[in-house]
């Protein structure tokens, strides 16, 4: 089931995201680096707190979660005009759920809930992202500070 983050899921959601950073260091990856820090708990509360976190649900517990939010410092730094549209970020999914299409769910959900302009980045030698947006009809508009950008209109 796929629902807006409560409070009661902010643990879940951090722990989540810190475990994904942990697996992506562990493999020699630099994306996600700073969820290694103790302020990753800061982007958390606050976007739970706004109500723009989608988390998917199951058996009892928070196997994925995506944040959909208005622009940040990270998206000012890539983006020329941040303020026209919202933000993709934070896409998790517990990685003993592989294969169950929970990020594409996830992904499909935060699309329909929204009638703005989506955008996104990955790490630009990230070939598996860099492939995997444009098929939710996400175009990529080109790289900045090495980071695929990619964009969606409403």
């Amino acid at each position: 089931m796929i629902r807006l983050a409560t409070q009661a899921d902010l643990l879940a959601i951090d722990q989540l995201i810190f475990t994904k950073a942990q697996s992506f260091r562990a493999a020699g990856k630099t994306q996600w680096q700073k969820y290694l820090e103790p302020s990753r708990t800061d982007f958390v509360t606050h976007d739970v707190t706004n109500g723009t976190v989608y988390v998917y649900e199951a058996n009892g517990g928070i196997v994925g979660s995506v944040s959909l939010i208005p622009p940040t410092s990270w998206d000012e730094n890539l983006w020329d005009d941040p303020d026209a549209a919202v933000y993709l970020h934070r896409l998790v999914v517990d990685d003993q759920l592989k294969g169950q299409h929970i990020g594409e769910r996830l992904m499909r959900h935060a699309l329909a809930a929204t009638s703005d302009r989506i955008r996104l980045d990955c790490v630009a030698t990230n070939s598996f992202l860099n492939a995997y947006y444009p098929r939710f009809g996400f175009n990529y508009v080109g790289e900045r500070d090495g980071f695929s950008l990619f964009e969606k209109e409403a």
